[in-house]
């Protein structure tokens, strides 16, 4: 039977060990999805969302660990890309091809390929289980190190930080980066971060609030 591994806030770890991992309610809508990847020889690409998970303030994260049935009809796809329905033995063979590969030399590959075909990098991935995982059905809980995996997407170690407040609003930081690049404008520097959608009507009205709170002090 495939193991797969479930990375979830330690706030719902009492939950799960109650009743499983069952569908949750955010923003108004359920998620019919368990998100979950399998767990191969590499630990970096099996917890590979774990600090993406922690940019969105979820606190400390902890891996769930539970089996499922080798011919259980899961989905299989690219943060960006339309997911493929397989099972989970050929999921699992699909990540173990997959984290073989260099990631560098392959996202350069997958840049060029079409949509729908499946990456040939291993970053990215998640499979999605279309029912609840059963008590029954868990391994274990595991405390995991809070800095694996990427941020923002797959490959931007290195790259300059979107500054923008219309996509980062929320996140950790992104109030220092905005005045980063405002005093590198008023000293007339380039500045080294991006900040992108400063033209969206979003960005325009936090902008205005911003001064609003300004003057009123």
């Amino acid at each position: 039977m495939a193991v797969f591994v479930h990375l979830t806030s330690h706030r719902n770890l009492p939950a799960i060990r109650r009743g499983g991992i069952g569908f949750v309610k955010k923003d108004g809508w359920r998620r019919d999805r368990i998100y979950a990847m399998p767990v191969t020889h590499a630990f970096n690409i099996a917890h590979q969302w774990l600090r993406e998970l922690r940019r969105e303030g979820r606190g400390t994260i902890a891996g769930v660990y539970f089996r499922i049935p080798d011919e259980l009809i899961v989905e299989v796809g690219h943060y960006n890309k339309p997911p493929v329905e397989m099972t989970a033995a050929q999921a699992v063979a699909l990540m173990l091809a997959a984290e073989r590969r260099d990631p560098a030399a392959a996202r350069a590959a997958d840049s060029g390929s079409s949509r729908r075909a499946l990456p040939s990098s291993p970053e990215g991935y998640q499979v999605l289980i279309p029912r609840p995982v059963a008590k029954s059905e868990i391994l274990r809980f595991k405390a995991l190190p809070q800095v694996t995996g990427w941020r923002y997407m797959p490959g931007a170690n290195g790259s300059p930080p979107c500054g923008c407040i219309c996509c980062e609003k929320g996140s950790w930081g992104v109030r220092r980066l905005e005045r980063r690049v405002e005093a590198d404008e008023a000293a007339g520097r380039m500045p080294k971060i991006r900040m992108s959608g400063r033209d969206d009507a979003s960005f325009r009205r936090a902008a205005r609030l911003k001064a609003a709170r300004v003057t009123s002090r």
